[in-house]
């Protein structure tokens, strides 16, 4: 019956819900949330930290996010980080190919 134990079957009655402890033995697992340990984390990482069963939070954040986007857009508007350059290649590839193709009818 050990194998039953690490099954991955959700229907199983081991699946994900006993741990066993430093003293072997089966304890009921329970998950909790450690908010100050995540809050932490956030902070460590530079970013906020959400509680997502609150709504206003959600909708606080959300009300910057399309802050950030509408503004990156006008900017995005105003600055052009992109300029195709693939024509300086293409005129001298075309010579060569052209040349190619002369040098290799001169053989023949």
């Amino acid at each position: 019956m050990v194998n039953s134990l690490y099954v991955d079957n959700p229907s199983s009655e081991y699946y994900y819900k006993y741990y066993y402890d430093d003293a072997y033995s089966r304890k009921t697992a329970i998950s909790k949330i450690d908010e100050e340990n995540l809050k932490k984390i956030a902070s460590d990482l530079k970013i906020d930290y959400i509680q997502m069963s609150k709504t206003s939070n959600i909708n606080y954040k959300l009300s910057d996010i399309k802050k950030i986007v509408s503004n990156s857009q006008s900017n995005e508007e105003k600055v052009n980080s992109y300029s195709d350059i693939y024509y300086y290649f293409a005129v001298p590839l075309v010579i060569l190919i052209i040349l190619d193709f002369i040098l290799k009818m001169r053989r023949m």
